[in-house]
């Protein structure tokens, strides 16, 4: 697994002025966790990912999977990369 599947992007309301925006913010997928799963996608290809726990101690530590294997297919933090890069086409916005 890329070692960049630990980040993602969480959507977060900031204070822009007198007015809140939401905007998406890089985030370590330890911090992930109070997000409701359409405020999270992935870092590169802005498509929707699945947070997955570290099961014991010597498990896989917290990352983000693709939920979409096309997706993963153009994404260069996918699994299934195929070396062609793109956006996602069913992206998180």
């Amino acid at each position: 697994m890329p070692d960049h599947m630990f980040e993602c992007e969480v959507k977060k309301q900031f204070l822009v002025g007198a007015k809140k925006e939401w905007r998406w913010s890089k985030v370590p997928v330890t911090k992930v966790f109070d997000a409701g799963p359409k405020h999270v996608r992935c870092l590169y290809c802005h498509g929707a990912v699945k947070v997955r726990l570290q099961k014991g101690s010597d498990g896989t530590p917290d990352h983000v999977e693709h939920k979409l294997k096309k997706d993963s297919e153009g994404c260069p933090a996918g699994h299934y990369f195929l070396g062609m890069p793109r956006l996602s086409s069913e992206p998180v916005v």
